[in-house]
């Protein structure tokens, strides 16, 4: 069917072979026991090799016609040493393979008017993929809202694991598809940006490199005027998009938005060949700045050619000639003396032996001159402390003690939000800093918490939330009150003996709980546990830490 989801075919298999069981489905299609198809679903290889026909263009078939991916895959970037891309709809070559979009993971959307054409057109009723992109609240073609549940008994139309249902038939309570109701419309914007993700779907652009992408972003943000000086100017096309959007449609076409993550939210920046941005934000943004596919897909391949020519023509260039050792040597040297104060013979010994023997056997004379040259003086730093440094100390005193009350939506006294309590940001030159604001500097350094200093407090305040809504205190009710790991739970426990059989009855006083565990700021945790913990910073643009190591040079 057009535009048929494969998890949509697959129940279609499932009804039409006579199976009994979605695990017997499941066998026939894929060898294996019932799991979440998701967008671009595990086992599609043994699939498209028990179709008949061509292993590799089953596959390419069933990635193009029948799964998300072709919308993904320009925004995905290049895997290193991928050559020779084929125009195929394989996923290889691109860095990376979304096997789940958090944003439409465990949902099944669906237009009731798209039910009633197809019934009418094709005779049968599927699931579109054009409704399950992320961000996508609308339908592209009738502009109805999309909906997730049975509009009378809320019954979801996905269940984990199970075979999706038919459109044909009623719901539990009676209600179905085919039944004349009043739908409700998306707004303007919400159709335009359905549409657009639509045609990108349907158009298959091949894989973009990140760098390609990036520039094509930043070419069109100089041309719409979104700039800072001679750079692209982020914060402004973010305002702009926000001022175009709204902070309710944004807060529901991404959930990072919804979380008040909005610093960074856009990223013109690539981590392992890939821009670290979701589809949804990815559409916003082009949809924005280019206005429509076709305008995209132009500078996509714009951006293309100027990138293979501007390779071919460093390629094309001859490899300068290797620089004699007299000059790579004298420029090492040179380097050296340039970066420190004070450099004696010994200290070129140890740290530039080769080239220091070199000039020492045939260019004694130069050598010998540069190390005798005499130093300039240093430039003394502004010794005179800024007026509002023991305000700024005070404020954090006051902010930190305010952070470290037990509250629901309790942050880390880090770096980061002590640094957000100050009406404006510290000097970023270090040796400034620490003489401008050493009474700052000072308390930032006393205020920090620790991980596990911090991990304490969720626990407690967990703890709280499960006796006040008189749930038992275990990792079952821990999950619905906080996102605590389980191992901390229990080593939390364990280490303070915790009696819980006993906060349950009395209550808990999380304060004195607190103050009864004895530990400081900066526990560093029960001594030996050395379980890894899970999170969500997989990687940094750069150290958290630089801040206060900068701080104390």
């Amino acid at each position: 069917m057009p535009d048929e989801m494969l998890h949509s075919r697959i129940t279609r298999y499932h009804f039409l072979s006579g199976n009994r069981t979605v695990g017997e489905t499941f066998r026939d299609l894929f060898g294996s026991n019932p799991f979440n198809v998701g967008m671009l679903p595990k086992k599609i290889e043994v699939l498209a090799a028990r179709l008949p026909g061509v292993t590799a263009s089953n596959l390419d078939e069933l990635i193009c016609a029948n799964t998300t991916f072709p919308a993904y895959r320009p925004f995905l970037g290049i895997s290193e040493g991928a050559e020779g891309l084929s125009t195929g709809y394989s996923f290889t070559g691109v860095a990376r393979i979304p096997r789940r979009e958090g944003t439409v993971h465990c949902k099944a959307k669906l237009c009731p008017t798209c039910v009633q054409q197809d019934l009418l057109e094709l005779g049968y009723a599927y699931w579109h993929r054009s409704h399950h992109l992320p961000g996508v609240s609308v339908c592209w073609r009738h502009g109805d809202l999309l909906m997730q549940a049975c509009p009378r008994c809320s019954h979801p139309f996905f269940r984990k694991n199970r075979m999706l249902p038919s459109l044909s038939e009623p719901c539990v309570c009676g209600w179905s598809t085919l039944t004349p109701a009043p739908v409700s419309q998306g707004t303007q914007l919400e159709k335009k940006f359905a549409k657009f993700a639509h045609e990108l779907l349907q158009r298959n652009l091949p894989p973009m490199s990140s760098d390609a992408l990036c520039s094509s972003y930043l070419r069109q943000c100089k041309k719409r005027g979104f700039i800072h000086g001679r750079f692209a100017g982020t914060a402004k096309l973010f305002d702009s998009i926000r001022d175009t959007y709204g902070d309710q449609a944004l807060s529901q076409m991404c959930s990072a938005y919804a979380a008040g993550k909005h610093e960074q939210w856009i990223r013109f920046t690539s981590h392992n060949g890939q821009m670290d941005m979701p589809l949804a934000r990815h559409m916003i943004i082009a949809l924005h700045l280019f206005g429509s596919v076709d305008a995209f897909e132009s500078a996509l391949k714009k951006e293309s050619v100027l990138q293979s020519i501007a390779g071919a023509r460093l390629r094309g260039l001859q490899s300068k000639p290797l620089v004699g050792k007299e000059a790579q040597f004298r420029q090492k040297i040179e380097t050296l003396l340039a970066v420190r104060a004070a450099v004696s013979l010994e200290y070129l010994w140890l740290n530039a032996y080769k080239a220091t023997r070199w000039l020492y056997e045939n260019d004694k004379s130069w050598l010998m001159a540069k190390l005798s040259k005499p130093k300039p003086a240093p430039v003394e730093v502004e010794s005179a402390t800024d007026p509002r440094d023991k305000e700024f100390a005070a404020i954090l005193i006051k902010g930190a003690e305010e952070m470290y009350r037990i509250s629901r939506g309790q942050k880390r006294v880090n770096i980061t939000n002590l640094q957000n309590l100050l009406p404006i940001n510290l000097p970023r030159h270090c040796a400034t800093r620490k003489h401008k604001f050493p009474l700052a500097i000072e308390q930032v350094d006393l205020l920090l918490e620790s991980v596990w200093h911090f991990r304490l407090r969720r626990l407690i305040c967990a703890v709280d939330d499960m006796v006040r809504l008189n749930l038992p205190i275990n990792t079952g009710s821990l999950h619905v009150v906080s996102s605590v790991a389980n191992p901390v739970f229990h080593v939390l426990v364990s280490f303070f003996e915790w009696d819980l059989e006993g906060f349950a009855k009395n209550g808990v006083d999380p304060e004195a709980l607190l103050r009864s565990t004895g530990v400081p700021r900066d526990w560093q945790g029960p001594p030996g546990f050395n379980v890894v913990l899970g999170g969500n910073a997989y990687y940094r643009s750069r150290p958290a830490s630089g801040f206060l190591e900068n701080a104390n040079d």
